[in-house]
């Protein structure tokens, strides 16, 4: 039952108890027919005002269908209202550059409606996937990344490699555990790295890496990055798309995945600073 349906059947439920109360008040204080009307047309009053924020509340919903965005922030709204524009405008257009641009415009659709519906989809950022999982892990939780990222430009250079850098610091020092195994592929990646892993390490980050040839088939992506208390996890499948990322919330695949961390873990290093002569060729 809507509440307009149950507020409707409470005020003629009222009404018909309210009309014999009058009755037998202007029986008991023989109240004038005047009074009685004063009575009556307060009630209708009442039920008018009822039916007047009933429709209020009808138009409130109905906007916000026509209008989906009249339920974001006005900076949200202003951004919404600019993106349909430049569709708007750029459908016109002929040029391939631009319908090109607009099929991916196009698949924000379809991404949102895998997310809403729990499905996995693709991200086109592996640091802004990590940063928002990362930032809304709170003290106590865990992160457990297998990470293919071993070069030092990918943690230094660029914004969102910077940024997503001095995220990590800052949530490890909050009480978030962070444990990153770095997957190898010769001493060379690991000399190059050494500096990174040391610097992971001081910012209380559990630093480990591995030989790829040594892992045995342990590892079943390129990479990936899970968080088992907010079920999210980043995938990446190919190594040479670092970009272009699976994002899934499915519990059986971050279950999975987790096993495998564990797995790999067994088969890791712990990086030690205080023994990193041992590191150099």
């Amino acid at each position: 039952m809507s509440k307009v349906t149950f507020l409707r059947m409470f005020i003629g439920l009222f009404g018909v108890v309210f009309i014999i109360l009058t009755f037998w008040l202007s029986v008991y204080f023989h109240l004038s027919i005047s009074t009685k009307i004063v009575i009556a047309l307060a009630f209708a009053l009442a039920t008018i005002f009822a039916e007047f924020i009933i429709a209020i509340d009808n138009l409130e919903k109905r906007l916000k269908v026509a209008f989906p965005s009249l339920e974001l922030s006005l900076k949200e709204q202003m951004a919404i209202n600019e993106t349909i524009m430049l569709y708007n405008k750029l459908k016109k257009k002929k040029d391939i550059s631009t319908q090109i641009a607009i099929k991916g415009f196009e698949n924000i659709h379809h991404l949102l409606k895998q997310a809403e519906k729990g499905g996995d989809f693709t991200f086109q950022n592996i640091y802004v996937a990590k940063m928002i999982i990362l930032a809304e892990l709170k003290p106590g939780q865990s992160f457990k990344i297998v990470s293919n990222l071993v070069e030092p430009f990918y943690w230094k250079s660029g914004k969102d490699e910077t940024e997503h850098t001095k995220l990590n610091y800052r949530q490890a020092k909050r009480g978030i555990h962070i444990e990153r195994i770095f997957i190898l592929k010769d001493d060379d990646d690991l000399s190059k790295m050494r500096e990174i892993m040391e610097e992971q390490e001081q910012n209380n980050i559990d630093v480990f890496y591995a030989f790829k040839n040594n892992l045995n088939k342990l590892l079943p992506y390129a990479s990936f990055a899970i968080s088992e208390e907010l079920s999210c996890g980043v995938i990446s499948h190919r190594e040479d798309l670092l970009g272009k990322v699976v994002i899934t919330s499915n519990n059986e695949i971050i279950s999975e995945l987790s096993w495998q961390f564990d797995n790999i873990k067994k088969q890791s290093n712990k990086f030690n600073a205080a023994k990193k002569s041992l590191y150099i060729k």
